[in-house]
């Protein structure tokens, strides 16, 4: 397993492996870089600690990764079988880590990797999320294991929950058919995958079964953001 340090972005001093006080602070600046979804499980990503959701690779061997084009794809390839220092972006603690990951083929799926990525933003990240207040008895949200208070909705593979009404949009498109949504539990400070079946013909009201809220009042509790996160 790549080793980890982590460098706080209300002081972007050198720490650790993240050694250019000027790098660390455009990395920060730069607000966009991979999003880190599925990591599967025996995968090179998996051995060097990643988060979905909340971690976003920001610069490769200490190239900033600002566009979308094949320089991170160009690196991994060069860095086969070796070790490939990757800068670390974590918006629920708003921190810089340096992981290394050691791109291979040998490992049971497929890939040099092993998880899926993303290109997006993480301006006001924090914000994006929607807080599980309530769950209905026998409710498509209940049957998908959603837990009322401790469970924050995070988006799903191609877009994150700005608001309730994405969340929304996303199950009326998928009624009647099993949508992966990210979810983040406080309690087990833990992301997972959720499968929910949004329907009407549940018994009750509404296509989910829970009420749900957005806003600064239901942003993540300070203690889950004095981690990075698993």
């Amino acid at each position: 397993m790549g080793n980890s340090n982590t460098t706080s972005t209300s002081d972007p001093s050198p720490d650790g492996q993240i050694e250019n006080k000027e790098l660390a602070k455009a990395l920060l600046e730069q607000k966009v870089g991979y999003r880190v979804l599925g990591v599967q499980a025996q995968s090179p990503s998996s051995y060097c600690g990643l988060v979905s959701y909340f971690d976003f690779i920001v610069a490769a061997n200490g190239i900033p990764l600002k566009t979308v084009d094949t320089t991170f794809i160009s690196i991994i390839k060069s860095s086969e079988e070796k070790p490939l220092t990757l800068t670390i972006y974590n918006y629920k603690n708003r921190s810089l880590r340096d992981v290394v990951m050691v791109p291979s083929r040998k490992w049971p799926g497929e890939g040099m990797v092993g998880a899926t990525i993303r290109f997006d933003s993480f301006e006001d990240a924090e914000d994006h999320i929607v807080h599980v207040l309530e769950v209905e008895p026998d409710s498509p949200a209940e049957i998908a294991g959603l837990q009322p208070m401790e469970d924050f909705l995070l988006g799903t593979a191609e877009k994150s929950f700005r608001d309730g009404d994405v969340l929304f949009n996303e199950l009326k498109t998928n009624v009647d058919h099993p949508v992966e949504f990210y979810v983040y539990n406080a309690a087990m400070d833990e992301v997972r995958i959720v499968v929910i079946m949004p329907t009407e013909d549940w018994g009750g009201e509404g296509i989910l079964g829970a009420s749900v809220a957005h806003g600064y009042l239901h942003r993540l509790p300070e203690a889950s953001c004095k981690t990075i996160g698993r």
